[in-house]
């Protein structure tokens, strides 16, 4: 497979391939095995995600390696990106699961705009802040089988929801994510990376990243499957 350059349009990294952003470029390789690296391209910055079949093992840009590097590129807005199959690297700084990375990428993307809302919020109109919902909450509530969204940390505090609704579903979370570390523990498969409890009333989905948990309560008349797959789909979009 030759070199393939994708040109971008202003509002993202939308090429040839019309509708994929970046994280659906990632998952692709991902999904596809892929081997080589992803040259990304913005302003005159660059960075490089490094692949071995598949997985993500390794990025740089400019003085950053590692998951700090992937970060930084994950969150530039617009550019270009070229896949290079014939350049590997030895390193490993990365071990990271790929979807694990991207939701980590969104959730500090999230943060970092939260942030820059702060100074205003106080003297301007009521901003999503205000109103208790993130920017992933916000992009999953497209999809109408969900009935709440939230990103919380590894100890079960709430980012950016004050309501006792989002409490209630942080608590669970973090029940669930405790029951089934101790559950990955004593059977000796490391730790998980998402986790679903198919109920009758309600489903409830646990993404991990590396410093966060996306907790997700759904309708319970809807499929677990369709839903899981949905949810990945809508996070990836950019």
């Amino acid at each position: 497979m030759g070199q393939s350059v994708l040109e971008s349009e202003p509002l993202g990294f939308v090429g040839a391939i019309s509708g994929l952003s970046l994280a659906d470029i990632i998952q692709v390789k991902g999904d596809n095995f892929y081997s080589g690296c992803l040259v990304v391209e913005q302003s005159g910055k660059s960075g490089i995600i490094y692949f071995r079949e598949g997985e993500i093992v390794h990025a740089e840009q400019e003085n950053l390696d590692g998951e700090e590097a992937f970060y930084k590129i994950m969150g530039w807005v617009g550019g270009t990106f070229r896949s290079e199959p014939k350049i590997s690297t030895t390193r490993r700084t990365i071990d990271q699961g790929v979807k694990s990375l991207i939701l980590e990428a969104f959730c500090r993307i999230d943060e970092a705009k939260r942030s820059q809302q702060e100074a205003p919020a106080e003297t301007s109109s009521p901003t999503r802040k205000d109103t208790g919902v993130s920017d992933i909450s916000n992009k999953l509530s497209v999809i109408p089988e969900i009935e709440k969204a939230l990103v919380m940390t590894k100890d079960g505090a709430v980012v950016d929801d004050t309501t006792c609704e989002a409490e209630l579903l942080a608590g669970n979370g973090l029940f669930l994510s405790l029951f089934v570390e101790q559950v990955g523990s004593h059977f000796g498969v490391g730790d998980f990376k998402a986790a679903t409890v198919h109920g009758v009333k309600h489903h409830l989905f646990l993404f991990d990243s590396k410093r966060h948990h996306l907790c997700i309560s759904a309708k319970g008349s809807a499929s677990v499957i369709s839903l899981d797959s949905e949810i990945r789909r809508v996070l990836a979009q950019k």
